[in-house]
């Protein structure tokens, strides 16, 4: 996801350029390519570029209960500046003061990309258990059977000991 700047650094503060994003998208955390498309507001400041993109980000995940895969969608809203790290008209390095260290960076071609901080936004988005649905039952923990699709006969004919005592308590006496 890579957008040519040079145009934009060029111009004054405020001049904003909007762009749309259609692209496969491969996350090395992620494992597998996902489907990313939105738009990307492109802002010059004085520094920079501000980057604001609305971004929806559609792959295949595995549901952490069921192991099943499943379609996920996530929203992503970006909002970042990027620091140049070469003057256009100089083509001297930038002296990057502390304070901008930690932003992201428009490389001596004038390209930003927009691929790293997208890669950090969806770690950031993604659920840490991920379900196919929200009353995912998940699989047998004995047998292995999904438990959304069929039941099984695993636990229909076993008591748990622990409470052994205090259900007898509650049996009701004829």
């Amino acid at each position: 996801m890579d957008f040519k700047v040079a145009t934009l650094l060029k111009l004054s503060s405020g001049n904003k350029k909007l762009e749309t994003v259609s692209a496969s998208f491969q996350v090395e955390w992620f494992r597998r390519s996902c489907y990313i498309d939105g738009t990307v507001l492109l802002t010059k400041t004085d520094v920079g570029i501000w980057v604001s993109a609305h971004l929806k980000a559609n792959n295949i995940a595995e549901c952490g209960s069921c192991l099943e895969e499943y379609k996920e969608v996530i929203s992503l809203e970006i909002e970042e500046e990027y620091i140049p790290l070469f003057n256009l008209l100089t083509g001297e390095r930038n002296e990057i003061e502390e304070i901008y260290k930690d932003n992201f960076h428009i490389l001596e071609d004038n390209v930003l990309d927009l691929s790293g901080a997208v890669s950090q936004y969806l770690s950031l988005q993604s659920p840490i258990n991920k379900k196919c649905v929200e009353d995912c039952r998940g699989l047998c923990i004995d047998c292995g059977v999904n438990l959304n699709i069929e039941e099984c006969g695993c636990n229909k004919n076993r008591r748990n000991t622990k409470f052994a005592t205090l259900l007898e308590s509650f049996k009701v006496s004829e």
